[in-house]
This record gives structure tokens, C-alpha cells and sequence, in this order.
């Protein structure tokens, strides 16, 4: 149900992405430059719903078994920069310091980089999201046949009961974050079960107020 539901959402939601940048491109053409903002907002936010759309599909298809994976060698370090990149707009509006710190030792990782950037890509949201006016470290090593990636920040944190819940589909750990800065609870669900795809586990360590760091280990050679 939620496969064939997600797949006809995507139509109308393409669609919208597409008439919205037709949109802004016509009111920037006839001098309402400042009316393109408001098209801008349409594509954020179909953007934002086509995006929950995606984890729906594939939380569906690894229940269902039907996640295709395909293995290559990773530039771990060229990953991350990638990603860092481009949740810059979301670090600033936080008012967030990032720091990245990559192991020289490290070499290539054989693994899906679309799965791996679909990983990196939600805890460092996650840790954009919740943190206001902190900082956010993402680090990178080898660890025996393993590579680890750590996302620190220094949000609000957890308690041990929030910490229980944390990778349940469609729960939020904080209800009042979750209204206030949007979500399904999803993230955390699909990035567990990815990890494990990809042969590797995901940790946490947190403590209300006082931050939280995600740890992620994933096999040199999946």
C-alpha cells in the first residue's frame, strides 16, 4: 500500500517542481523578481514532501527486500564534502559551526555511495535541524577492517526513554521539535536499516542537554 501510494505521489509532485520553476523563471521575465521568492518557497517545499515521499518508498522496499544496492569504491572524503556542501544553507541559518576531520590513513570504501550519502545525509540534517547556535563536528576513520563516521553536535540531547525510541518508524522523540521543525519520524528508521544492508550498525550516545553523537560502522568491503 505504501509502495503504490508513494509511487502516484511522485507524479503530481514532479509536476508541481516543474510548473513552480516555469513559474519563477516567467515573473523574474516580466520584472516580479520579488515574486519569485514565493515560487522558490513552492519548490522547497514540494522538494521537502518529495523527499519524505522517497524514504516512504524505500523503508518499503528494504522491508520488502526489494532495495537494489550496487558497489563501488567510495572517496570518503569527497563523500562527506559533498554532503557538508550542500546542507550549508541549513548549517547557516542555525547559526552552526561545522567541522569535518577525515583520517589521512583512511583509504577508498567499497560500498553503495548512493546508500552511504542517503546515511551521512540524514544525521547531518538531523543534527542541522536541532542545533541552534552550536557546533556540529563530522569525523571519519579506519578502525580495523571497518571505517566509522561520527555526526557530534551539541543540540539539546536525549533522554534514555527518547533514546529507546529513537529508530522506531513514524515516532518523533521530541513531539514539540517535531511540530515545531517538521518530520515523520522516518529518518532515523531507514538509516539504521541501511547501515545493516550495507553489512555495518549505527549507534547513539546522548544526554539531555548535552548533545548527542550518532556513530556509524560500516565494513571497508561490504
Amino acid at each position: 500500500f505504501l509502495g503504490n501510494v508513494s509511487h502516484e505521489l511522485r507524479t503530481p509532485l514532479n509536476a508541481i517542481v516543474g510548473y513552480a520553476e516555469l513559474l519563477g523563471e516567467e515573473l523574474e521575465d516580466r520584472g516580479l523578481a520579488e515574486l519569485r521568492g514565493d515560487a522558490g518557497r513552492i519548490i522547497d517545499a514540494a522538494h521537502h514532501l518529495l523527499g519524505l515521499v522517497n524514504d516512504l518508498l524505500d523503508l518499503q522496499k528494504v522491508e520488502s527486500g526489494k532495495l537494489v544496492l550496487q558497489f563501488t569504491d567510495i572517496d570518503v572524503g569527497a563523500k562527506l564534502r559533498t554532503v557538508t556542501d550542500g546542507l550549508r544553507p541549513m548549517l547557516q541559518s542555525g547559526r552552526n559551526t561545522l567541522t569535518l576531520e577525515l583520517d589521512p590513513a583512511l583509504g577508498p570504501l567499497h560500498s553503495d555511495p548512493l546508500r552511504l550519502r542517503q546515511i551521512l545525509f540524514n544525521l547531518l540534517s538531523n543534527a542541522a535541524k536541532f542545533t541552534r547556535d552550536g557546533r556540529i563536528c563530522v569525523r571519519a576513520r579506519a578502525e580495523g577492517d571497518s571505517v566509522v563516521f561520527e555526526v557530534e553536535d551539541s543540540g539539546p540531547g536525549m533522554s534514555p526513554d527518547q533514546l529507546a525510541r529513537l529508530f522506531t518508524p513514524f515516532v518523533q522523540v521530541n513531539n514539540e521539535l517535531a511540530r515545531r521543525l517538521g518530520g515523520t519520524g522516518l529518518g532515523l528508521a531507514l538509516t539504521r536499516r541501511l547501515c545493516h544492508l550495507l553489512g555495518g550498525d549505527i549507534s547513539v550516545d546522548s544526554e539531555l542537554g548535552r548533545g548527542s553523537c550518532f556513530r556509524v560502522t560500516l565494513p571497508l568491503r561490504a
